[in-house]
């Protein structure tokens, strides 16, 4: 009967012993794989960081890119503003010196406008300080469209809002050779090189 208790003893000793063991070996492969799913885990921390920081300095630059071009363009904007700015009063004084101008180059100058444009038979509606002179031009004027085979000039009533030159008024169209239309003429087509000139 003693025999048996001491089996049993260590049979019982036996069994805690490998209960232990195995405890223990299920402990240590728990805190090993604890271990590789906390390391897992940090890594996927660092990676997602990682991605996170690249997307905030992507973004960061992307914002940057844009300023400076929004700033260029608001540079080139002001810049090309200023200049229009400048090739606008250029324009301004040059109507300033064409209303000017002394009488005998006015005359020249009106003369040649209604002989360039004149197609026959219009009526000239002129700005209030060229009508006398116009007034003037006209017998020769209309003796040179008779000798081209055209019709004669007529003298209408001054065209208000111009301050220079004038119109001719056809049968079913008008041709304003103001000297505002014509620098506005003169502008479309030279702008470019007047702006060379004035900043190249």
């Amino acid at each position: 009967m003693a025999m048996d208790v001491k089996n049993s003893e260590r049979l019982l000793s036996s069994i805690l012993d490998s209960a232990r063991a195995e405890a223990d070996a299920i402990l240590a492969q728990g805190k090993e794989r604890a271990g590789a799913i906390q390391a897992e885990a940090q890594a996927e921390a660092a990676r997602i960081a990682q991605e996170a920081e690249a997307k905030a300095m992507a973004a960061r630059t992307d914002v940057l890119e844009r300023s400076r071009t929004n700033a260029g363009l608001d540079a080139r904007k002001a810049a090309l503003a200023q200049r229009r700015a400048v090739v606008d009063a250029a324009f301004e004084e040059a109507l300033g010196a064409m209303c000017q101008l002394d009488e005998a180059a006015r005359k020249d100058l009106l003369k040649k406008l209604l002989l360039e444009n004149a197609e026959g038979g219009e009526c000239i509606s002129p700005a209030q300080g060229d009508a006398a002179s116009l007034a003037q031009l006209l017998p020769a004027v209309n003796q040179t469209l008779a000798q081209g085979g055209k019709a004669p000039l007529t003298m209408g009533d001054p065209r208000p809002g111009i301050q220079g030159g004038f119109f001719l008024v056809g049968a079913s169209y008008e041709l304003n050779c103001s000297f505002e239309a014509l620098l506005r003429d003169l502008r479309e087509t030279e702008v470019s090189k007047v702006a060379d000139l004035l900043f190249g």
